[in-house]
């Protein structure tokens, strides 16, 4: 019979450097058992000092100090490092004091007090500071400043601070800001902004909301703006678009673009105030080259109008000459 071991030799084996390369004291049963040490293939539970030189470890798995070099290490079932659990693929449970890192991929879920980052994650991930992954999120991602870096972002990301990928498809929730550098759809909202080259589905911006493109849904107490605008478009203090709007377009003090199809209401629309100065005062820029549909507003301009114009003054310029300025009503069919 094997004499026991006395604590202070596992508590001295666990610590020393001296022992960290592939040394352990393992009990185990038809592969299955307890690993004191770093052991670099386990199945079971293993509890070590530091991990270095791992391969694959399944089961339950706890270290007490910052990893050392683990390019290949492999984590199945449940990590705990009490400082930071690094890897080359973890899939299961990961929890760590101050953060998780898996080089390829993260596959189920993941904490940590920094954050976590990863190549590819499948499932959840929370930071309290920030969750950064590189290529590929299918799945959760919460952190408490920052969520991004994603090449591509399905699921759901949601962050006090900002929500960032080049391409979001799903729900993104930030505070300060959520941006899509290619593209967003799906649902975004941020007290701050929302920012994406191509935005299709629900966008809801405090300051404002912005893109190339944004079709569908878009919100906000500011402004909205773009290249193209169609669908429902509503911010507080006005709207614009290089191109064109189509849709409902409601601006609470300009509405504005090259070409308008659908409602507009706004206090200017197809125009709005390009400066103000002691020579000409007020300087007006007209923008709206043509509109079909209704514009209602205190001021409506269009140089080619195709439907109704409802405000205090309203120009068409393509009605004959003394129809082309009108109070109250304009129309052309």
């Amino acid at each position: 019979m094997r004499p026991p071991i006395p604590l202070s030799v596992l508590l001295v084996f666990l610590i020393s450097p001296h022992w960290i390369q592939a040394q352990s004291f393992d009990f185990a049963v038809a592969d299955y058992g307890l690993s004191l040490g770093n052991s670099d293939r386990f199945t079971g539970i293993r509890v070590n000092a530091v991990d270095q030189g791992v391969e694959r470890i399944s089961g339950l798995n706890f270290t007490f100090w910052t990893p050392g070099e683990n390019p290949n290490a492999e984590y199945a079932g449940i990590a705990v490092g009490l400082i930071g659990t690094k890897a080359r693929r973890i899939s299961g449970i990961a929890l760590s004091g101050i953060g998780v890192n898996a080089r390829e991929h993260l596959t189920g879920i993941a904490a940590g007090t920094l954050g976590v980052g990863a190549g590819n994650l499948t499932g959840s991930a929370l930071g309290l500071i920030l969750v950064d992954i590189k290529e590929r999120v299918r799945g959760v991602a919460i952190a408490g400043a920052w969520t991004g870096a994603s090449q591509q972002f399905d699921g759901l990301a949601l962050s006090p601070g900002a929500a960032t990928a080049q391409r979001f498809r799903g729900a993104a929730i930030g505070g300060f800001f959520v941006g899509g550098e290619e593209s967003l759809t799906g649902f975004a909202v941020s007290p701050g902004g929302v920012f994406s080259a191509q935005l299709r589905g629900v966008a809801i911006g405090g300051f404002g909301v912005a893109g190339k493109e944004l079709k569908g849904l878009a919100l906000s107490l500011g402004g909205i703006g773009g290249e193209h605008l169609e669908g429902i478009v509503m911010a507080g203090l006005g709207l614009g678009a290089v191109e064109r709007i189509r849709g409902v377009a409601l601006g609470g003090l300009v509405v504005f673009a090259p070409e308008g199809k659908g409602l507009t209401l706004g206090a200017l629309n197809g125009l709005y105030i390009d400066r103000i100065d002691l020579d000409d005062f007020l300087h007006f820029k007209m923008v709206n080259e043509r509109f079909s549909g209704v514009s209602v507003g205190l001021v409506n301009y269009t140089h080619r109008l195709y439907g109704l114009q409802l405000g205090l003054i309203n120009y068409a310029a393509n009605n004959p000459r003394w129809l082309r300025l009108l109070p109250l009503v304009n129309f052309h069919f």
